[in-house]
């Protein structure tokens, strides 16, 4: 365990004490010899005046400084030193030389008002040290202000009637001693417990002000000590008492300060400095934030001019971790940012321009520069930087950026214009992701169209705007129809049919994707229970789940909503999950769990594309894998894809899993499939995606073509 300044000090200040005792118990004649060449009345007359201005300098920290942040203990701990004070003030006009000094029974007033000022204040400070702190009121503070003083007064008052009544009989012989016993007994121990209560209570923390305090103790503990050896108002003992009571309140004095001026000052002095490094800096990484960024662009901007050289934005954003946050949390999520926030102070070191801009987006200012090229080598080196995992907790991730460059002043000569170019470049990167854009005008007139785009998505759903088309999956041996693949598509009124690689990430970003995605389920179910109303044999209607309805606690009691209300049995429904949506083992596996209690099929989408364990993918209940269409497509070019699609269908088998291959096009993908023993094959070898209505007459002609080929 350390220890610090205070605590060194309080033991250095202990054994002084101690050893002083010791020393006028050894060396009392020597001592006694060595201080009547003193003036001991002049010495100690000022040691009392000093103990009084220490009594009242508490008084007055104590009730002064900081009146918001009085507590109750402070409150009293003020008033109790204006009676102690008013005492100890006393106790110095009575002393030895004094006009007011009077003897008492065997005694002087001077030392019974001593003794009472230390029976006070070491009571007083015991019973504050036991109560609970508080918030004072303004009340109770107006209130102590003006009784504090009448009770000091009054207890003067009462100490003197004491003294000299019946000509000091209550101060003479027995009635005496048995007043000094109770006295030190009182004093001794209230000290000795209120130092213990303290170190007790800080035994951790260990404070500066709080340790004062008990050097205060000591020092009146051995000062009241001494007096039980004086024999003489005015002799070496008696000096050295009051030397210890006078560092005492001194002490006592040090530690009010620090508790009720410097404390407050320090602590305020801490949040305002918070506060400041807050307004510029992100609390989560430590990086700047976009204020600081903001300031430090318009100084690099005048500089870039005044020295016509350039400068450069790089806005990056983290791909696809919206996904991941969703996926394995927001506290997985803070870690992730915090690593890649040291990875790009790691990349771009000795520059310190690097700012987080909230949510994913981080930027790093390039100053100086004399080429744009210098920015393109710099996004490249990012870029290359996060290849590698970012690990934390004992685990790797895989996480790509995007990055939008603009360069000043010659494409912004503000941070607002130099910003908003950035991230104009940083929407065309993303659209590819895990690459750099370097702006230029026509990006503000894409990012213009993508803002004009979300405000027309959010009225199309109530105003019919979207419809679903259908693609069939066909049995590869029987050659029927087992199924359809429902597919969202956006009749604009004046963009004609939007593209959905443009809206729906746009959906995802803004949440409506929840809302649209309820309505392709409830669509696709009243279809799929219309043809079958109207003649047509059952078979599976396929949904694709979004990432954001996947996380939806309430999933499956919607969708069994859903089926009652349009009357689908829950067999003739399938829902398609992807490989990201099961990154939270527990989650998805509770989720498919509650979803094949409804009755509903799950595929897996686009397999081989992600990440997914095999151990973990053995635990999930999934009724089919669908094999993305990227190595469906070379299969009779690539052997690699070949060889990919026939392991997928050999595990597919062992686990008891159905397999539907996308994006078949052509007769030979259709017979290597059929070699591979694949189920089912999706793609515009039968049909392009159709309307419901021409699905229909679709499955007829399909139906007819069977039956000429039975026939021959």
């Amino acid at each position: 365990m350390s220890v610090n300044k205070a605590e060194k000090q309080t033991v250095l200040v202990i054994g002084l004490v101690l050893m002083s005792f010791a020393a006028m118990r050894l060396f009392h004649d020597i001592i006694h010899r060595w201080t009547e060449m003193l003036d001991l009345l002049l010495v100690a007359t000022l040691l009392g005046y000093a103990i009084v201005a220490f009594c009242f300098a508490m008084v007055l920290l104590g009730w002064a400084f900081f009146v918001r942040q009085l507590t109750r203990i402070r409150l009293h701990t003020a008033s109790l030193f204006t009676v102690v004070g008013i005492l100890e003030l006393a106790h110095a006009l009575t002393f030895f030389g004094q006009p007011f000094y009077r003897d008492a029974g065997d005694t002087s007033l001077t030392m019974v008002y001593g003794a009472a000022a230390q029976v006070i204040g070491a009571a007083g400070l015991l019973l504050l040290l036991t109560q609970a702190d508080g918030k004072a009121h303004g009340g109770e503070r107006r209130r102590l202000l003006w009784l504090s003083p009448l009770c000091g007064f009054a207890v003067a008052a009462i100490v003197a009637a004491a003294a000299f009544f019946r000509e000091g009989a209550l101060l003479k012989g027995q009635a005496l001693d048995l007043l000094r016993v109770a006295a030190i007994v009182i004093i001794l121990g209230g000290y000795a417990a209120a130092g213990a209560i303290i170190l007790y209570r800080n035994r951790s923390a260990r404070p500066q002000a709080l340790l004062k305090i008990v050097q205060a103790m000591c020092l009146l503990w051995f000062a009241n000590l001494q007096v039980l050896f004086v024999d003489e108002l005015l002799d070496a003992d008696m000096l050295l008492a009051q030397i210890f009571k006078a560092g005492g309140y001194f002490f006592l004095m040090q530690g009010i300060y620090l508790v009720t001026i410097e404390g407050p000052m320090r602590q305020q002095k801490r949040a305002e400095a918070q506060i400041q490094y807050l307004a510029y800096h992100d609390e989560l990484t430590g990086l700047g934030n976009r204020r600081r960024l903001t300031e430090r662009l318009e100084a690099e901007l005048n500089r870039a001019e005044r020295s016509r050289t350039r400068l450069a934005v790089l806005l990056l954003d983290m791909d696809r971790f919206k996904t991941i946050n969703d996926t394995l949390g927001h506290s997985c999520g803070d870690q992730l940012l915090i690593a890649a926030a040291e990875r790009l102070k790691q990349t771009v070191a000795p520059l310190p321009h690097v700012y987080r801009m909230g949510g994913d987006e981080f930027t790093v200012l390039l100053p100086g520069l004399e080429k744009a090229e210098e920015a393109e080598k710099a996004a490249a080196r990012l870029l290359k930087a996060f290849e590698t995992p970012l690990s934390f907790d004992g685990t790797g991730y895989h996480i790509t950026v995007s990055i939008g460059i603009a360069i000043g002043p010659e494409f912004g000569n503000t941070p607002e214009l130099l910003l908003k170019h950035a991230d104009a470049a940083l929407y065309s990167a993303k659209a590819e992701r895990n690459t750099y854009r370097i702006y230029t005008p026509r990006m503000s007139d894409q990012a213009r169209e993508r803002l004009k785009l979300e405000n027309d998505m959010r009225p199309a759903l109530e105003e019919n705007q979207f419809y679903l088309v259908y693609q069939p999956l066909v049995d590869l041996h029987s050659g029927n129809v087992t199924g359809v693949e429902a597919l969202l598509r956006w009749e604009h009124p004046e963009r004609g049919v939007v593209p959905p690689h443009l809206f729906i990430p746009i959906a995802e970003e803004t949440g409506l994707i929840n809302e649209i995605g309820e309505w392709v389920i409830r669509t696709a179910c009243a279809q799929n229970k219309a043809w079958q109303d109207a003649g047509l044999p059952p078979f599976i209607v396929s949904v694709n789940l979004s990432m954001r309805q996947f996380h939806q606690h309430d999933l499956a009691d919607r969708i069994r909503a859903i089926l009652d209300e349009t009357g689908l049995e829950p067999r003739w429904v399938g829902l398609e999950i992807t490989e990201s949506m099961t990154a939270d083992v527990e989650f998805a596996y509770e989720t498919l769990r509650k979803l094949k209690e409804v009755g509903v099929q799950i595929s897996l989408d686009d397999f081989g594309t992600g990440y997914s364990s095999l151990s973990y993918l053995k635990r999930y209940p999934i009724d089919k894998l669908k094999i993305d269409r990227s190595f469906v497509a070379d299969l009779d070019r690539d052997g690699n894809d070949a060889a990919i699609v026939s392991t997928i269908a050999a595990m597919a088998r062992h686990l008891n899993m159905r397999v539907t291959a996308e994006g078949v096009e052509s007769e030979e993908q259709l017979r290597f499939l059929r070699a591979e023993l694949c189920e089912e094959a999706q793609g515009f070898y039968y049909t392009r995606p159709v309307t419901a209505d021409a699905f229909v007459k679709w499955y007829h002609e399909h139906r007819q073509d069977q039956e000429a080929c039975s026939e021959r």
